[in-house]
Parts: C-alpha cells; sequence; structure tokens
C-alpha cells in the first residue's frame, strides 16, 4: 500500500512539472520579449561551446582509405602522408571511440631528440594571419618504458623534413597539453598557435628521449615506436570561421595524389611539397567567416525561389527568358525591396561529370543570377553571398534522372529585416 503511494506522489510530481514547462511555454509564445532573452541565453551558450566549428583538416578521423597507383591496393588513408622510414596501417577501432579506423604508425627511433616527422597534410584552405588555432587529436603509444614521448606538431609552407633546407623556417613545437580518453587507451592532446598565413603544410611528429634518471643505463641500437592515432582536428577560436570558397575542388584535387611509396617519399624528402596543385584565386584559398547570427529578433521566415535547370542551356550558365521572367515576377510582386537584409545564392548540380566542371557551373550560374539582381536595381551586390556547391548538396537521389534534374538548380534565399 505505501509503495503505491510513492508511485501515485511520483507520477503527480511528473505531471505538475509537465504542467508547468507548458505553462512556460505559453507564456513565451504570449511575450516576446521573454522570448529573446531565452533565445539570447541559448545562443550565447551555444557559441560558447564551440557549436558548428569546422574541421579545416581532411579526413581527420582517417575514415577514407587511400588505394595508392603503385600497387592498387589500399596503402594508406586520403590527404596524409609520409617518409619512407614510416610503415602505415589501418586498424579497427577499439571500444568507446567513434568511426571505424585508426591509423597506425609504426618507426624506428635511433636517439635523436629532436622532432621526429610521423605524417603530414597539405591544407585545404590557407589559414587567416593573426587568427589563433587549435589543433586537437588522439594518441596511444607503445614504445620501451625507458622512453620518454611528446606529440609535436610543424606548420609551415613545406613538409617537415629533419635538415633539409626548406625546413630552417619551420619551428616544431612540443605538445604538452595531454589528458587520458576516458573509457580507452588514448590520450587527447591539443596544441595552440598563431597563423601566419604561409601554413600549407601541417606535420605530425613526435620528440622522444631517454629516461636516464639515476642509474639507468642508456640505450643502445634503434628502437620501435608504434602510435595509434584519431579524432585529429584544426579548429579556429573564432566559431564563424569556415572553409574557403575553393574548399571542395581542393579537397578533390588532394585526394587525387594516390602515391604513397617511393614518389612520394622522393618528393617529400626532396622538396618538402607534393605534386598537388590548388587553382582559384588568393582569396578563394582562404578560410571565410560564415555570416554572423542574425539580431536577436523574431524574423521571417527566410523567402526561397529555386530555379531549375530547365531554365539554363544545357551546360550553360546564361539565364533563358523564361528565368528573368521568374525573377521579374518574384521580384515585383515580393514585399517592399528596402526589407531585403540580404540574398544567398546557392548553386547545385548532379553528380555526372568532375567535380571541378560541376563546381564551375553552379558558380557560372549563380553569378549570372547575381548580375542580373544588381542590374536590375533590386539590391545592391555588397549585400549578395555567392555560394557554388556542385554536387555537394544533393535533394533527392542522383542514380535517376527525375531525380538528378531536382538536384540541378540555383536557389536564391532572401533574409528580411523584421522592421
Amino acid at each position: 500500500m505505501d509503495e503505491n503511494k510513492n508511485i501515485d506522489r511520483r507520477w503527480l510530481a511528473v505531471l505538475k512539472m509537465e504542467q508547468a514547462g507548458f505553462i512556460f511555454i505559453i507564456m513565451l509564445l504570449q511575450n516576446p520579449t521573454i522570448l529573446r532573452v531565452v533565445l539570447f541565453i541559448l545562443l550565447c551558450c551555444t557559441i560558447g561551446h564551440g557549436y558548428g566549428q569546422t574541421n579545416l583538416l581532411l579526413n581527420g578521423n582517417f575514415e577514407d582509405i587511400n588505394t595508392c597507383k603503385e600497387y592498387n591496393a589500399e596503402c594508406g588513408v586520403e590527404a596524409w602522408f609520409y617518409l619512407k622510414d614510416v610503415k602505415v596501417q589501418m586498424v579497427n577501432n577499439e571500444p568507446g571511440t567513434t568511426g571505424s579506423n585508426s591509423f597506425a604508425i609504426f618507426y624506428n627511433w635511433n636517439a635523436a631528440t629532436n622532432f621526429s616527422p610521423v605524417i603530414g597534410t597539405i591544407l585545404p584552405c590557407n589559414l587567416q594571419s593573426g587568427k589563433q588555432y587549435i589543433f586537437k587529436g588522439w594518441i596511444t603509444a607503445k614504445l620501451n618504458a625507458k622512453l620518454l614521448l611528446k606529440p609535436g606538431i610543424a606548420v609551415g609552407e613545406h613538409f617537415y623534413v629533419p635538415r633539409r633546407p626548406f625546413s630552417k623556417m619551420i619551428n616544431p613545437q612540443p605538445i604538452d597539453a595531454l589528458k587520458p580518453v576516458p573509457g580507452t587507451s588514448f590520450y587527447e592532446f591539443e596544441y595552440n598557435f598563431i597563423a601566419g598565413g604561409n601554413e600549407q603544410y601541417l606535420t605530425f611528429g613526435t620528440f622522444i628521449s631517454e629516461d636516464t634518471v639515476g642509474t639507468k643505463s642508456r640505450m643502445v641500437g634503434a628502437q620501435t615506436v608504434s602510435l595509434m592515432l584519431d579524432n585529429f582536428s584544426l579548429t579556429s577560436i573564432d566559431a564563424l570561421e569556415t572553409n574557403c570558397s575553393a574548399y571542395t575542388l581542393n579537397r578533390a584535387n588532394i585526394y587525387q595524389y594516390d602515391h604513397r611509396h617511393k614518389e612520394m617519399d622522393y618528393t617529400l624528402y626532396g622538396k618538402g611539397k607534393l605534386p598537388v596543385t590548388l587553382p582559384g584565386r588568393k582569396e578563394e584559398n582562404v578560410t571565410q567567416n560564415r555570416m554572423p547570427p542574425p539580431p536577436l529578433q523574431l524574423p521571417a521566415k527566410p523567402d526561397t525561389l529555386k530555379l531549375g535547370d530547365v531554365l539554363f542551356d544545357f551546360n550553360k550558365a546564361a539565364l533563358k527568358a523564361n528565368a528573368t521572367a521568374m525573377l521579374e515576377a518574384y521580384f515585383t510582386n515580393s514585399d517592399d525591396k528596402r526589407t531585403i537584409d540580404s540574398i544567398y545564392i546557392e548553386g547545385h548540380t548532379d553528380s555526372i561529370g568532375s567535380d571541378k566542371s560541376n563546381i564551375a557551373l553552379s558558380k557560372q550560374r549563380s553569378v549570372s543570377v547575381m548580375k542580373w539582381i544588381s542590374n536590375n536595381k533590386v539590391v545592391p551586390a555588397n549585400i549578395i553571398t555567392i555560394y557554388s556547391f556542385g554536387k555537394g548538396r544533393p535533394v533527392a537521389t542522383n542514380k535517376t534522372p527525375a531525380g538528378r534534374a531536382q538536384n540541378r538548380r540555383v536557389e536564391v534565399i532572401v533574409f528580411r529585416r523584421n522592421d
């Protein structure tokens, strides 16, 4: 009997909490001032926890596997490179980690106490000079108990190779901030640095020294070191900073480099750079900032006008007559142009064709729409932002003609002030 009374009391408490929550929601909807305060608090908490920060590294979780040209077999991971003395292997993730793979590294330590490069990557976008960035990752190591290991980082215009002329201007740094990852054998490291703006390569490596405290004798001969790596990331402390406009094309070019043996080693050791070209103008290869959050108000839902593929000639960017007629009708019959705060124009394609051609076509079509809006005095060009996504954001399957037709589009998103 007493147990049933306790259950009844608990259910009564739950019902009262639900009623209180319902009343609170009604109060928010009836009082926009309170709602704005709540939204402000939520926004501050979200930004404070780094919500939406972009990983500026390619394949930082090492899930994308590379098939090398030399053997037409799985030889490593996409976008990460190394010298011939380093051996790599993909291994299944241990419990407590995310994804399917971790990156296993094997190399010999020959009593060198300076920085030993292990793996490196090409940054798909140049960092912004003077800004602060955070490099993080997971590491676990197996080595002789007499050896002391610290992870390290080198960033610059080249892959870092000890004693090579092109590495003289690169200053490798040890990473001292390490903490265990609960439930795993990994340790998480973290390193903060200020970018100079010329960084093209990030080299990860180790500093190893011998523990000779007390009566410990010095070691003789090479010592095998094995590392397990996972969850690498490079983020800006500015939560609004994201990848450059040429990111998709640059990523494709980096992924296309499929050498993982002699040619890769010769090029890295001899030049400190791989024959990978990142096309585009300088400003297209620098990280950019997302638009900041809108003012804390209750804005109307943005209007979106979709221009389908039929409004352009095949593989062309010029607007057809019915496309201009649709734009005229939309902006003539829409609300007062003075309420337009900004316009995003997003270009999209299907998956047919190369990344390079799709990015170019989606950009050209977006530019055509922007020129029409600007030339017809709808809004000035400086409040129009273009995003060329290529095939990256489909709205339907690319396996059918009907689906591909839906994916070939230009979306005009109009943001209005709630004056």
